[in-house]
């Protein structure tokens, strides 16, 4: 072979060898962004969990339809034809956890977005992934990405935009940049301040407006800092925070310390980087102006892109400095041995952490409840994110009656039953619901000694003990003393209903009557079941089916149960 071709040989394969890295190397870091973003947005409830996935199932269901032309109104649109694509409300159990599905995917298709960008703006394959790496893969800013807020959609929008506009391009490609902005200034408004920033520091520079004069030049800028100023202060009224968000911009510590990385990251650029002075000096000014607390959740979303970029730049010149050439080939090997332990660490992770159901198995137990408790159709009081996810799964909202809410209680009166725990759980308050007083307890305590002293009576010390306490339902102690008085009743177990709070116990477990066993005599099974059937009420229980000992038997919710008895009695 002749040394011409080897040449060629070498250097086919070190083109091979570089063009499998530039393509490997960002692939890598999206999947680590994928598995870390992934584990992170699948956890960790939040308080505004479904702020754009309620609006957005209710408009599928026929509900109004939002106005397009504010961000919160655009993001409905987008986020239910995700929805109705993918059918993500019907795959998810509740809206929070469609909701973080989209917020996942817009990360997503950020990181990739960036990626093309970086490339675009032709940084390395070190610089593009630190930028979808700091963007989509540190666990102290992927909690930002879990926020539903309106400018989660508009950072694809945003980088699209870029995507478009840089590079050597043709005029066409470069003018549809401008609609692809559309979208991202009425999501997020603060979009508007990086363009206006960016575009005075362009013109300021000369990297725009190259033909024009430097007095023309200088001139525009300067016009466009009162306009800049006057969009900051009519930011809040153009785009109201919700009150949700406000921990984020009102010096909570995370809030502070992104501020102080962006405005770093975007004065170090400006300082370091001639050719990147532009949009780092443009997140250095919107960071001060919008973000800096008390500030914006939106503008902190729509400039975590830019400050990962510029920060990708950063080390991308860090690379690239004559000190660092003698490393290169080290620190190329362990950014490769890095990625890949990363990737796995964060899939393994991702296999072994705990998904957090947003609430689904509270709403499952409290519709059994319901079922199971109450008349088919009965409606219950719930607001927000809860009362979607409860109509979706078929429970009436209306006022009055049960008051359903999450952690708290929600109005006056006790809490009669609770799923999950007392922090994060659903509580059920029923302002119709009246304790027993001392007169209601010794009747009860007069029908248990009189079940208690029949000496046909059979029963368990758990059954004994809760006779004695005058915490049994009244309309269960009548009709066991009644079968009692008969024939003769044996009783296993009283259990309580799931999710129940203090309210009286109305189950039993009837095993044996007139001294014989239900489970070996299944004809007197069927004639006590027949008659238990038949009784008239308030004394007609709700549920008598066949269990392993017998019959369980028992009866429905009644706030006042004593009221019901003694309106039969009188």
């Amino acid at each position: 072979m002749s040394a011409t071709s080897s040449t060629r040989a070498r250097h086919s394969s070190g083109t091979t060898s570089r063009v499998r890295w530039s393509v490997l190397a960002p692939l890598a870091a999206l999947a680590l962004a994928a598995a870390v973003s992934a584990r992170a947005l699948r956890s960790t409830p939040l308080a505004d969990d479904g702020a754009l996935t309620a609006p957005a199932w209710a408009w599928v269901q026929g509900g109004s339809a939002p106005d397009p032309l504010t961000p919160e109104g655009l993001a409905v649109v987008h986020t239910a034809g995700w929805a109705w694509v993918t059918r993500a409300f019907e795959r998810h159990g509740g809206l929070a956890a469609a909701g973080r599905e989209l917020l996942w995917v817009a990360l997503l298709v950020s990181c990739l977005l960036l990626w093309r960008v970086a490339r675009r703006a032709r940084l390395g394959d070190a610089g593009a992934c630190v930028a979808v790496l700091v963007l989509g893969a540190v666990p102290g800013l992927v909690l930002v990405h879990a926020v539903s807020s309106p400018a989660a959609w508009a950072v694809p929008w945003m980088l699209l935009a870029a995507w478009l506009g840089l590079g050597r391009r043709r005029p066409v490609v470069r003018a549809l940049a401008v609609p692809a902005l559309v979208p991202a200034v009425v999501l997020a408004p603060d979009v508007a301040l990086l363009l206006l920033a960016g575009t005075a520091g362009a013109l300021a520079t000369g990297r725009l407006g190259r033909r024009w004069s430097t007095r023309t030049r200088t001139v525009l800028a300067a016009l466009l800092a009162p306009v800049f100023v006057v969009l900051v202060l009519l930011l809040p009224r153009w785009d109201p925070q919700p009150d949700v968000l406000a921990p984020w911009a009102a010096g909570e510590a995370r809030s502070v310390l992104l501020t102080a990385g962006l405005l770093a990251v975007g004065a170090l650029a400006a300082w370091v980087l001639p050719r990147w002075r532009p949009p780092a000096g443009a997140l250095a000014v919107t960071t001060l102006a919008a973000i800096a607390p008390p500030g914006r959740f939106s503008a902190l979303v729509v400039c975590l892109p830019l400050g990962a970029l510029l920060l990708g730049a950063l080390v991308q010149e860090l690379v690239r400095h004559p000190a660092t050439r003698p490393l290169r080939p080290a620190l190329a090997t362990a950014t490769a041995v890095a990625l890949v332990v990363s990737l796995g660490v964060g899939g393994a992770a991702l296999g072994t952490a705990r998904a957090d159901d947003f609430g689904a198995a509270d709403r499952r137990a409290l519709v059994s409840w319901l079922t199971d408790q109450f008349p088919a159709g009965t409606p219950v009081a719930a607001d927000g994110l809860l009362a979607e996810d409860l109509e979706r799964a078929g429970v009436p909202i209306e006022p009055g009656g049960l008051q359903v809410s999450r952690g708290e209680p929600a109005g006056p009166g006790p809490v009669v039953a609770r799923f999950g725990d007392e922090t994060t759980g659903l509580a059920v308050v029923d302002p119709r619901y009246r304790a027993p007083d001392a007169d209601d307890r010794a009747l009860r305590r007069q029908l248990a000694g009189a079940l208690l002293t029949n000496p046909t009576t059979a029963d368990s010390g758990q059954v004994t003990g809760a006779l004695l306490s005058g915490d049994v339902d009244p309309r269960l102690l009548t009709l066991l003393a009644g079968i009692a008085a008969q024939y003769g009743v044996g009783v296993t177990a009283m259990p309580t209903v799931p999710g129940e709070v203090g309210t009286a116990l109305r189950y039993a477990v009837v095993d044996s009557v007139g001294g014989t066993r239900l489970a070996d005599d299944p004809a007197l099974a069927d004639q006590v079941q027949g008659w238990l059937v038949a009784q008239l009420p308030p004394y007609a229980p709700s549920t008598v089916e066949v269990v392993d000992d017998g019959l369980r038997v028992g009866f429905g919710y009644a706030p006042a149960p004593d009221e019901l008895v003694a309106a039969s009695a009188g």
